[in-house]
């Protein structure tokens, strides 16, 4: 690869930097913009999550600003042995790994921006020489043939070397955690999908595919390595990554039994949840009134309500819990809550006239958190609080698992709601 392509909204492709047809020499930069730049081979891509991003061009590592497509080489990034074959990036935690075939580094950007010569890699996992295969720290592990590193939680890289999928954690310790030996043929690339599962590429002249690996954990920590598991464990996992550890520590902040006087919060309103004088939650007033058009007209002195403009309001039966992870979201705009909040989070969103992405995020939750046995429970729930678009997901969830199904609230659907069931009916027994 010699070019820098983009796609854009159209879904067309255009030249961002470099030549399909011309080629740098090795040893010549060929810093340039756009067109004028020039690559030897384009291994790997990284971006840096502010409009830039970083290239493994063979020997060399570059950035280019997409914005003005200036193409800049990295000093001090030349390779003691070998070619770059893999490239990441840790947005969070602004750390930038390059792999050769079989050497692992961190490159000290901020070197690398000055004159910092061989300085700005520091060599954490194999030998810039030496190959082979070995768990450990970084001074005698060793790697046979890496062909792609992926960042992940914690600090952590995973690295595929031949046909094992390994990792180096935050001390430079590298282990094994899945042999892929089986497969009989050494993916290409990585990927980590949205759930978490991890997505591994196999190329070549017969043979293109994707494998996924639901058995790993990508969040704080690795499970011992399987092949298979349960629905589950899956969900467990999905909901562990999902828990970032600010939220958790703003949404405990935001739960406090007591709270601070009002005045320590500029415009402060106290928010009474639950019954039997409530659970209190603190917070800036702007912000309720922001994130919900309930709050908005409560608290204008001008909203109707009789106790509109008071410092202190009460939601006397709304589950405390389930506040609490909405009104994180309506400071950070991240939604995460255990599953068993979703319904009573979902149910108080609507009554707070939250805006419509969180219903929409909250239903996406619930739906990819539906099972076979729970499927008709929720299609009813849905029904009752008028979720269109979820009865519909659900509907045709259930039609897809007919087979698998438990129908023992049939009944109680067909009396709540006769025209659902009639129309689920229906759709069952046209579906193929």
């Amino acid at each position: 690869m010699f070019a820098q392509t983009q796609l854009d909204h159209s879904n067309a492709v255009s030249l961002v930097a470099g030549s399909p047809f011309t080629v740098r020499s090795r040893g010549d930069n060929s810093d340039n913009c756009g067109v004028d730049a020039r690559f030897l081979k384009i291994a790997a891509l990284a971006p840096d999550g502010q409009g830039s991003v970083y290239i493994a061009d063979s020997d060399c590592i570059r950035t280019l600003d997409v914005a003005s497509r200036q193409v800049t080489t990295l000093p001090g990034t030349t390779t003691p042995s070998g070619t770059w074959v893999g490239l990441s990036y840790n947005v969070a935690a602004g750390v930038l790994w390059a792999a050769t075939d079989r050497a692992v580094c961190v490159v000290d950007v901020a070197a690398a921006g000055g004159d910092g010569g061989g300085r700005s890699l520091r060599l954490v996992g194999g030998d810039w020489q030496a190959t082979g295969f070995a768990d450990g720290d970084g001074s005698t592990s060793r790697f046979t043939r890496i062909a792609a590193i992926l960042t992940c939680a914690d600090r952590r890289l995973l690295v595929l070397d031949d046909t094992k999928l390994r990792i180096v954690d935050a001390n430079n310790i590298v282990n094994t955690v899945l042999d892929l030996q089986q497969d009989q043929r050494a993916p290409q690339c990585l990927g980590i999908l949205p759930q978490g599962d991890l997505a591994m590429g196999y190329g070549g002249c017969a043979y293109r595919y994707v494998n996924v690996v639901t058995s790993l954990r990508l969040g704080p920590c690795f499970p011992q390595s399987r092949r298979r598991i349960t629905a589950a464990t899956s969900s467990q996992q999905r909901q562990t990554q999902q828990h970032n550890q600010a939220l958790v520590g703003l949404h405990k902040a935001l739960t406090a039994q007591s709270a601070s006087p009002a005045g320590d919060l500029d415009s402060a309103v106290t928010v009474r949840v639950g019954g039997g004088g409530g659970r209190v939650f603190l917070a800036h007033r702007s912000v309720l009134a922001v994130r919900s058009e309930y709050f908005r007209r409560l608290l204008d002195p001008a909203g109707g309500f009789a106790d509109s403009g008071e410092a202190e309001v009460a939601l006397e039966d709304a589950d405390s819990e389930a506040f609490g992870w909405l009104l994180a979201y309506m400071y950070t705009g991240e939604l995460h809550m255990p599953d068993e909040l979703l319904r009573p989070a979902a149910e108080l969103a609507g009554r707070l006239l939250m805006p419509a992405e969180c219903s929409k995020k909250l239903q996406v939750r619930l739906l990819a958190a539906v099972t076979p046995g729970s499927v008709v429970s929720e299609l009813i729930w849905a029904a009752q609080h008028d979720m269109t678009d979820l009865v519909a997901r659900l509907k045709a969830y259930l039609v897809r698992h007919r087979r698998e199904v438990v129908f023992d609230q049939l009944g109680e659907l067909a009396a709540c709601f006769p025209d659902l069931a009639a129309s689920l009916v229906r759709e069952m027994a046209a579906a193929p």
